[in-house]
């Protein structure tokens, strides 16, 4: 059985310019005039788009492993320490383009390509430390990255 997508977002003009049309029927009217719907034959399940409250309630922290609430939780951590490494990194950017630009620092661009390989290389080590870390210490990796997935969205 084929069902069509629920209507997630109504622009606040329309609602407006609905609310200013003057229509000779009235709510009552139109309520009596529509039939009774029947009961779907399939599960209906509450729409979260942008609401995380109801996905986040007590029923899904026990029904959920131990691996899916540390990756929920280092989700949320690491979304938090991106954002604000990267608004230390463009700050400290924009300050030493600031500098240059005003003739108060030069900055040897050059030597500073050649120490790329190794920062990059050192994060790629990070990375792999990390996933084998979890994948050596926690008990579901798999619901561990739904997890983390979950964290870094919500």
């Amino acid at each position: 059985m084929s069902h069509s997508a629920p209507i997630r977002l109504i622009p606040a003009w329309m609602l407006t310019a609905l609310a200013s049309l003057s229509l000779p029927a009235t709510a009552a009217h139109l309520r009596s005039s529509v039939p009774d719907l029947p009961e779907p034959d399939y599960p209906v399940y509450p729409d979260h788009f942008g609401n995380t409250h109801g996905l986040f309630n007590e029923n899904l922290f026990l029904t959920v492993g131990f691996s899916f609430m540390i990756g929920l939780a280092m989700g949320f951590a690491l979304k938090l320490a991106f954002k604000i490494a990267l608004i230390v990194i463009s700050l400290t950017l924009l300050g030493i383009f600031g500098l240059q630009s005003m003739g108060l620092v030069d900055i040897n661009w050059s030597g500073l390509e050649m120490h790329y390989d190794g920062w990059i290389a050192g994060l790629h080590a990070l990375g792999e430390t990390f996933f084998g870390f979890i994948g050596e210490n926690v008990a579901s990796v798999a619901s561990f990255l739904a997890g983390l997935t979950l964290g870094l969205k919500y």
